[in-house]
């Protein structure tokens, strides 16, 4: 296979630069924010995990650079690689999302969530996205309750599991072992 070459000083920064000197390029171009967000939309596996991770990185919530881009985020999530899907799962979390973007991306975590073939990480971001709609609509915690079996639970990372209960107690007032 051969490696696609860097062409532009944000392709070279995202495979070049560690963490610190690539938030650094962002804040210091952010004329480049748009491709950054192209990127990280993008199937160029070589730059597109990365440029999630940095514009996640080097955005403010509710940023009005990414309020455009939202649906195209949303879209973009699907059949992405675990780490991708989390990194923009991420970003699109920090936004303020319409019912409709709500309503699409809560499905979505919904059933990232209940492949247990998943990253612990990213099924964790997307319980955390189904615990802000439950507090949000409390109607949906019944919903939620349902996918908290432990054939879905006892394969998250210590970590993760301990952090799924634990929000679970906060928003249901259940015990998840």
């Amino acid at each position: 296979m051969e490696v696609e070459e860097p062409v532009t000083a944000l392709e070279r920064i995202l495979v070049e630069a560690y963490k610190e000197e690539m938030v650094d390029y962002l804040n210091a171009h952010p004329e480049d924010f748009p491709a950054a967000i192209a990127l990280a939309v993008g199937d160029r596996p070589r730059y597109a995990w990365r440029a999630a991770w940095l514009v996640g990185n080097g955005m403010e919530a509710h940023d009005p650079h990414l309020r455009d881009h939202v649906d195209r985020l949303i879209t973009a999530m699907l059949g992405k690689p675990d780490g991708h899907w989390r990194e923009l799962m991420k970003i699109v979390m920090r936004m303020r999302l319409n019912d409709e973007q709500e309503g699409r991306l809560f499905e979505m975590a919904l059933q990232h969530w209940q492949d247990p073939k998943k990253q612990s990480s990213g099924r964790w971001m997307s319980f955390r996205f189904m615990a802000d709609m439950v507090k949000k609509y409390p109607e949906l915690a019944a919903e939620v309750q349902l996918v908290l079996r432990p054939d879905l639970v006892d394969g998250l990372s210590p970590g993760i599991r301990r952090s799924v209960s634990r929000e679970a107690k906060r928003i249901l007032g259940m015990e998840v072992e």
